[in-house]
C-alpha cells in the first residue's frame, strides 16, 4: 500500500473520533456534570414530590415512615438531600414519609393477673382504665376474665384499656355439677349433695348417651346456682306405644311400635300415651265386637249345620202375673 493511500486511511479515522466525541461523549460528559440546585417539596403528596424532583433533572425515593400525629399520612415530612442545595444532576433525593398518629396492637390480657396486664399495656404505650370486679368460677380472684377492646385491636397511644378481675366464687353459691352421661337416679343423688334440686325432665331420642342418660342440663355444668335451685335435664329415652290389630280365631294380637316424640322439651305426650294404653286394654274395641260376631264353629264334612234351639220351658216354671210359680 502506498503512503498517500496510508495518510487517507488515518485522516478519516482521525475524523470518525472526533465526530463522536463532539456529538456523544461530551454532551454525557457535559449533562453530569451540571450542577442542579435541589427544590423543596416538604409538605407535598409523595407522588407530586416525586414528578417535581423528575421535572428538575433528580431522582425521588421513599425513604422511612415516620409517624407524626400533625401531618397526613403519605406527606412528605423531610427530604435529603435538604432544598436549596446544589447537587449533581440526576442525583437520587431521598424523601421520609409521615405515617400519620401511631397505632398500638392491644394485647390478650385474659387470664393474667392484674399486675401482668398493667405491665404489658405500659410496654404498649396503653393504660389500665378503672378496674371492674366481678364473680368467677372458671378464673381465680386477681386473673383478668375479661378486657372492654378486644385483643389484636388497634388503639392510639395512652388509650385506655378496661379490664374485669375475678373475686373468685362468691360465698353461699353452688357450683353446678355436670350431670351429661348419668341417669336419672345417679343425676338427682348428685344435686342433692350440692344441696340442688332435680327440675323438670324432659325426654328425646340421642345417640350420644346411653338410653336413660342425662343428654343436656340447664343450668348447665360449672355455672353458679342458689341453694335449692332446681336444674332441668333431658334424658335420652325411646317411646314405645301398643298398637291393637285384628286377630283370627286366636282372639287379639298386640303390636310394639317404637316413635320419637314430637316435643323434645316437655314429658306430656309421655304421660298421655300411658294414659291411651290404659284405655286400650280395660276397653273393648268396636272391631273386636265385630269380630266375636262373625267368627263361628266350621262345620266338619258331612256334619249338617245345626242351630242351638230355644228349650220349652217347663210348666212348673211359669209364673203367673203375680209372679208366683203353679
Amino acid at each position: 500500500m502506498k503512503f498517500w493511500q496510508k495518510l487517507l486511511i488515518a485522516l478519516a479515522g482521525l475524523i470518525v473520533v472526533t465526530l463522536l466525541m463532539n456529538f456523544i461523549v461530551m454532551p454525557w460528559y457535559v449533562r453530569h456534570d451540571t450542577l442542579v440546585k435541589v427544590p423543596s417539596v416538604v409538605g407535598l403528596n409523595f407522588e407530586e414530590a416525586k414528578i417535581k424532583l423528575d421535572n428538575s433533572g433528580l431522582e425521588g425515593l421513599q425513604g422511612d415512615i415516620r409517624y407524626d400525629p400533625s401531618k397526613p399520612i403519605g406527606v412528605v415530612i423531610e427530604q435529603n438531600p435538604p432544598a436549596d442545595q446544589v447537587v449533581k444532576d440526576g442525583r437520587r433525593i431521598y424523601l421520609i414519609i409521615s405515617g400519620g398518629e401511631q397505632l398500638y396492637d392491644v394485647p390478650n390480657l385474659v387470664g393474667r393477673t392484674l399486675r401482668e396486664a398493667k405491665f404489658m399495656l405500659d410496654q404498649r404505650n396503653l393504660e389500665v382504665q378503672e378496674v371492674e370486679y366481678k364473680p368467677s368460677v372458671q378464673y381465680p380472684a386477681g386473673i383478668v376474665l375479661a378486657q372492654i377492646e378486644n385483643a389484636g385491636s388497634k388503639v392510639k397511644k395512652d388509650t385506655r384499656i378496661g379490664v374485669i378481675v375475678s373475686t373468685g366464687m362468691d360465698a353461699g353459691n353452688i357450683k353446678v355439677p355436670d350431670l351429661t352421661g348419668k341417669n336419672l337416679e345417679e343425676a338427682k343423688k348428685l344435686l342433692t349433695e350440692n344441696k340442688l334440686l332435680i327440675g323438670k325432665v324432659s325426654y328425646q331420642p340421642s345417640t350420644n348417651v346411653p338410653l336413660n342418660s342425662v343428654i343436656d342440663q340447664y343450668p348447665k355444668a360449672n355455672t353458679m346456682a342458689k341453694e335449692n335451685q332446681k336444674i332441668d335435664v333431658f334424658v335420652n329415652r325411646e317411646y314405645k306405644k301398643k298398637i291393637i290389630i285384628e286377630g283370627e280365631e286366636d282372639g287379639i294380637k298386640e303390636k310394639e311400635e317404637t316413635t320419637e316424640p314430637k316435643d323434645n322439651n316437655s314429658n306430656e305426650d309421655l304421660k298421655k300415651d300411658d294414659r291411651k294404653k290404659d284405655d286400650l286394654k280395660s276397653t273393648p274395641q268396636e272391631k273386636d265386637k265385630k269380630n266375636d260376631t262373625k267368627i263361628k264353629p266350621k262345620d266338619k264334612k258331612g256334619d249338617k249345620k245345626t242351630t242351638p234351639e230355644s228349650k220349652p220351658k217347663k210348666d212348673s216354671e211359669k209364673k203367673n202375673d203375680d209372679g208366683t210359680k203353679f
